[in-house]
């Protein structure tokens, strides 16, 4: 059931709205925000599964739940989802959750995949976060979660756009901040590392082999949103990592050659089992 907590501090939530909804964190995101007393709207492409999760959530939560068909790795429909967040003017949360990785070259992997990456990962943020700040600056409340990876900071051959996507949305996010925070907004870069979705299980990844991974570096994707919500909640830090080891693991891994070595090494082993 619903349990409004005054998440934020707000005196009433509003509307938040989640990228990548269908499934793994963008899932996780929505039955969280929903038990807190948010309305969604939820933006994906499978309609059918977006329509039986809304459902869902409204009969679970008593929310009010919206939903948006759009393939975000397409210009045309980014730029009309934009104008649709526009409209909403009780908007308090956007996270840019929609994402998906390839594996190979950079001159390997069709161009045509690897704009998609672009545009979706990095284009859509953009765009959405653009369309979403001029109602929330002048209500001076909102958040926007930003959804990166420790891919972000580190360098690994066969995932050029993956990483360049994710350290971007690092970067984008730390910067907005600083234009952003003395109008009450806050801002995330949510840096996941290994985590128990879908995303392992489909695309280039469906004959992912999971024991290349320590099985103590998994997280659940509802681990990792909980704790996301309560980074935000508490404001300190732009960029977060959920986890100690996944901490420990980036400190190690940007600090030491031998150990970015060994993660290039790991994702080739990857990329040969795959």
């Amino acid at each position: 059931m619903m349990q409004n907590d005054n998440y934020l501090g707000w005196k009433k939530p509003g509307i938040a709205m989640i990228t990548g909804a269908t499934a793994g964190l963008g899932l996780c995101f929505a039955g969280h925000l929903a038990q807190k007393g948010f309305d969604l709207v939820l933006a994906a492409r499978r309609r059918d599964r977006l329509d039986s999760i809304a459902a869902n959530i409204t009969a679970q939560y008593g929310v009010r739940c919206e939903t948006i068909f759009a393939d975000l790795a397409n210009m045309e429909e980014i730029r009309k989802t934009a104008d649709y967040v526009k409209q909403i003017e009780n908007l308090d949360i956007l996270i840019n959750n929609a994402g998906f990785a390839t594996i190979g070259a950079f001159a390997e992997v069709p161009l045509e995949k690897t704009m998609q990456m672009f545009h979706l990962h990095m284009a859509s943020s953009v765009l959405l976060a653009h369309a979403a700040l001029p109602a929330m600056l002048k209500k001076k409340r909102g958040a926007i979660i930003n959804l990166s990876s420790i891919a972000a900071f580190t360098l690994t051959p066969g995932n050029v756009m993956y990483d360049a996507t994710k350290s971007f949305l690092v970067t984008f996010s730390e910067n907005l901040q600083l234009e952003v925070q003395n109008a009450g907004i806050r801002v995330q870069a949510l840096c996941p590392g290994f985590t128990r979705t879908e995303f392992h299980e489909v695309g280039d990844f469906k004959n992912f082999d999971r024991s290349v991974v320590p099985n103590t570096l998994w997280m659940t994707a509802d681990k990792v949103v909980s704790l996301s919500l309560k980074a935000l909640k508490k404001n300190k830090n732009v960029v977060f990592i959920p986890g100690w080891k996944n901490r420990l693991l980036t400190w190690l891994i940007t600090h030491s050659k031998s150990l970015q070595s060994i993660a290039q090494n790991r994702v080739k082993e990857r990329d040969l089992q795959i």
